[in-house]
């Protein structure tokens, strides 16, 4: 495992931005298109959401300044890590929401069975 930890790194830095704000893109996108089809849309809503979606990159860029600062690449990657995860777990309610079928134990787990 430790191994693993180790091997662990991107091939530019540019990934590190890019692979997050990509899964935050296609998280609006979803989340928009289910505001959408439930006669939901609300831009307060949507702007409480994009301002948290903010706050995730701001963390991705202090990630990336306490590499270059700090010279570790731990928090970078704890970082880009925890935000990607819980844009997949948000992907994967959203693309349940749409009809897209998950396994049961798996939508227990996200908690998707329950109406906000």
């Amino acid at each position: 495992m430790e191994e693993i930890i180790q091997n662990i790194h991107f091939t530019n830095i540019w990934w590190a931005i890019l692979a997050p704000m990509i899964l935050i893109v296609i998280d609006v996108l979803t989340g928009i298109v289910i505001a959408w089809k439930n006669n939901d849309f609300k831009s307060a809503k949507m702007r409480t959401g994009l301002s948290k979606k903010f706050g995730e990159l701001v963390y991705v860029l202090i990630g990336i300044l306490t590499k270059f600062a700090l010279g570790t690449e731990l928090i970078l990657y704890f970082t880009v890590g925890y935000i990607c995860l819980m844009e997949l777990s948000s992907l994967a309610e959203n693309c349940d929401k749409l009809g897209v079928k998950m396994p049961d134990k798996l939508k227990e787990k996200l908690n998707n069975n329950k109406e906000e």
